[in-house]
Parts: C-alpha cells; structure tokens; sequence
C-alpha cells in the first residue's frame, strides 16, 4: 500500500465558501456547513479513486501558510509542523503539498522573490533524507493553487486578501513550476482542475474538490508507478 500525506490549508481542509465567517451569530450553526464532508473533500475523493492499493492522510489546516507566523491564527506557519507531521506519519511514499494561498495574505507584504525564498526553506525541510526511508527517493508533489478570485472585495475575506493578492497569486502557476523544476519536485497546476468559488474567492465548490481529485489522482499514478518524469 502507498501512503499519500497531502499537506494544505482550508482548501485541503474542505471550507465551505458559501459559509459566511462575518455572519458570527449563525457560523456552525445554519444549514450551510463550516466543512464539507471527508466524502466531498478532494482528499476524500481522490482516495475513493485511487482504492484500497492506496492510503491518503489528509493535513489540512485553514490559515495554513509556508513559513509566515500569524499573530491573529497562530500555529499556522506550515514550516514549524512539517516535521513531526511527516515522522507521525512515516513511512510515506509520496508528499503532496498545496500551500501558498495564506502566504499572499495582506498582512505579510509579500512578492515574487520573498513568497519564493519562503516556498524553497519549506522544501529544504520536507527533503532532509532523516524524514524518508534509508535509500528512499524523495518525492514531491508540489501544487500551485489556482489564484484568489478577482471578486475578492465582495468576499467575507476581503481584508485579509487584497487586490495585492490577487495579483501575487496569478504568478503562482509559474512561480511554483520553476521551483519544483529548481526543487527536483513534481509539479501541478491546481488551476487546470479547479478555481475558487466566487462566493468568497478563496475556497473550492463540491464540483471542483471533485475535479482537482481526479487531476491529482491521475498525477499520482504516474510518478508512484514512474511513467512520468517530473
């Protein structure tokens, strides 16, 4: 059996963007849930596609970042849990991780360089060989998520993302293409499968967590059962 640990955000953690976080008296409480369901959720489809051959652990935490700290959802910083979460779950064959929308947030003052700098110290991490099996080769999948919508003004997120967002993460397909190659990762474009839902610009519909879970599925398959190059 092949283990998958898939390693996110909210996106990996199965938000729900029609549930409106401004709305405090009715979050978790209305019909709307707060998280999709793990059927629902990309990680829980693509284990659904992938079978029994297969284990897929989903890490998924909303607000999760590569390497910034948030004074306001602190124990985000994806970089400082990395570690254990990769020896809790050891062994795994296959890390898959699809961060770097948080790391855009307003608040952090991001561009292209500094958002790349933070991307390869998380990679640094992920690939100590301490973290895989003796003589195991370490693989990757690195996924650029697909750009924050550009009705972000409208979203309950607005603040947190702003225009400058926006504009930072239409370079990710490309930016994170040029890492993993640099890397020696594999690569994915989350925005060739899914796009964010324009309720609130950050987070997936059910129809694309389906959709991103057959992208990445067929991704796996050739780089576990090697017809790919990276």
């Amino acid at each position: 059996m092949k283990t998958i640990l898939c390693y996110g955000d909210s996106n990996t953690n199965g938000c729900n963007p029609l549930c409106d976080i401004r709305d405090w008296e009715t979050v978790g409480k209305e019909k709307v849930p707060v998280r999709y369901e793990r059927k629902v959720r990309w990680t829980g489809v693509l284990q659904k596609i992938l079978g029994d051959d297969y284990y897929v652990i989903e890490e998924g935490l909303p607000g999760r970042t590569f390497v910034y700290d948030d004074a306001v959802l602190p124990y985000r910083s994806g970089k400082d849990y990395i570690r254990p979460c990769m020896m809790s779950h050891a062994p795994i064959d296959l890390l898959v991780v699809m961060l770097g929308t948080n790391d855009a947030k307003a608040l952090f003052g991001s561009n292209e360089y500094s958002f790349a700098v933070g991307m390869e110290e998380f990679l640094k991490i992920v690939k100590d060989p301490s973290l895989w099996e003796p003589d195991q080769e370490i693989k990757i999948l690195l996924i650029a998520p697909p750009p924050i919508g550009d009705a972000i003004e409208t979203s309950p997120y607005y603040g947190m993302f702003d225009e400058g967002s926006v504009a930072l993460s239409k370079k990710f397909a490309e930016l994170y293409r040029k890492i993993a190659m640099v890397q020696g990762c594999y690569y994915l474009n989350a925005g060739d499968y899914a796009q964010p839902d324009p309720g609130d610009s950050i987070h997936f519909s059910v129809e694309d967590h389906r959709k991103l879970a057959e992208g990445i599925a067929v991704k796996i398959k050739e780089i576990l059962e090697e017809k790919k190059e990276r």
